[in-house]
C-alpha cells in the first residue's frame, strides 16, 4: 500500500493477471510459438468473420450467437454493444452503463454516489438502472482498432491479499489486503466506439452469475442450477406441457436454443426428473 513493489520469491517480481480487459493484447498474440504472424484476429480475418459475441464465463443463461442480440446491433450499426438487465436496487454492487460526459461508460458501484444510485427518473425507474453483465457484440474492425488506443486504457486498482517473500526471505500469507493488484476491465474500450448500443434483457432468462463458492446462498453454484432448471421448465410450460413438481427437467441446447422447437411436448405432464438430448427422449420422462 505504501508504493514498493512485492516479490513473490527473492528473485522475482509477484505479478498477477491482468483483468479481463487484457482479451483485446491476447487477440494480438501469436497462438503458436512456431508461427508468430498468426493471432486470433488474423485468423478471424482469414475467415471472414465481421462480428464477434464475448461474454463472462460465470453466466449459465448466457444466449450464445444469440440472433436477437446480433440482429439488433447490425440495426444500430453499432461497433460494440453491451446487454444490461435493470438494477434490483439503488445499492446492488453491479456497475452500470452510463454517460460521462459525452462518452459511454461502465460506472462502477464504487464511483457512483448513494445520491445517483437513488435517483429516479419520472416513471419512477432507478435513473442509473443499467446493470452491466459482460455480454458485449464487437465488430472484427472495432477489435483490430483497440491497439491505437489501448495505452490510453486506465488501470483499476483492486486492493487484495497478495502472499509474497518477507524481509527475512519467507513467504508471508496476509490475513487481510496488503497490496494492489493493477487490472484492465474488458468495458474500458466503450468511451471509444463511434457507434455504442445497449440491449436491455430480461435478468430472469439472460443472467444467472457464478461468484460464490456452494453454500453462500446468492450467485453459487446451487443458485445458477437453480435458475437453468427453472428456465427449462417455463420452456416446457409455455409449449403446452404440464411438469410436476419436484419435478427437474434440463433440456440440451441442441433440443431447443430458447424454448423454440418443442410443439411435441403440448399437451404432456412430466412426471420425473432428467436431461432430454433429443425430442424424442421427452417421452422417457412423461
Amino acid at each position: 500500500m505504501d508504493g514498493k513493489v512485492l516479490l513473490e520469491t527473492t528473485s522475482r517480481v509477484a505479478v498477477a493477471p491482468d483483468g479481463n480487459g487484457g482479451l483485446y493484447a491476447a487477440l494480438r498474440a501469436p497462438l503458436s510459438p512456431s508461427d508468430k504472424a498468426r493471432t486470433v484476429l488474423t485468423d478471424l480475418v482469414h475467415r471472414k468473420v465481421q462480428y464477434v459475441h464475448a461474454y463472462g464465463v460465470d453466466n449459465c443463461l448466457v444466449r450464445v450467437a444469440d440472433p436477437v442480440f446480433i440482429g439488433y446491433s447490425l440495426t444500430k450499426q453499432a461497433d460494440c454493444t453491451a446487454k444490461v438487465v435493470p438494477k434490483t436496487e439503488p445499492t446492488e454492487a453491479v456497475g452500470v452503463v452510463a454517460r460521462r460526459g459525452d462518452k459511454y461508460s461502465v460506472i462502477e458501484y464504487s464511483e457512483i454516489t448513494s445520491a445517483q444510485a437513488e435517483r429516479r427518473d419520472e416513471s419512477g425507474e432507478l435513473a442509473f438502472r443499467a446493470a452491466n453483465i459482460v455480454n458485449h457484440f464487437y465488430t472484427t474492425t472495432f477489435l483490430h482498432d483497440v491497439e491505437v488506443f489501448e495505452n490510453d486504457l486506465a488501470f483499476h486498482i483492486a486492493r487484495k491479499k497478495i502472499p509474497h517473500v518477507g524481509a527475512d526471505g519467507t513467504i508471508v500469507k496476509p490475513t487481510k489486503p496488503n497490496g494492489m493488484k493493477l487490472e484492465m476491465f474488458v468495458f474500458d474500450v466503450f468511451p471509444y466506439t463511434k457507434r455504442f448500443a445497449v440491449l436491455e434483457v430480461e435478468r430472469i432468462e439472460e443472467f444467472s452469475p457464478l461468484k460464490n463458492a456452494r453454500g453462500a446462498g446468492v450467485d453459487d453454484p446451487d443458485t445458477s442450477r437453480r435458475d437453468l432448471l427453472a428456465q427449462h421448465r417455463r420452456f416446457l410450460e409455455r409449449a403446452g406441457a404440464t411438469v410436476e413438481d419436484g419435478v427437474e427437467i434440463e433440456i440440451a441446447p441442441l433440443v431447443s436454443y430458447a424454448g423454440e422447437g418443442l410443439e411435441s411436448v403440448k399437451g404432456k405432464t412430466f412426471t420425473r426428473s432428467g436431461v432430454v438430448g433429443s425430442v424424442e427422449e421427452f417421452d422417457a420422462l412423461a
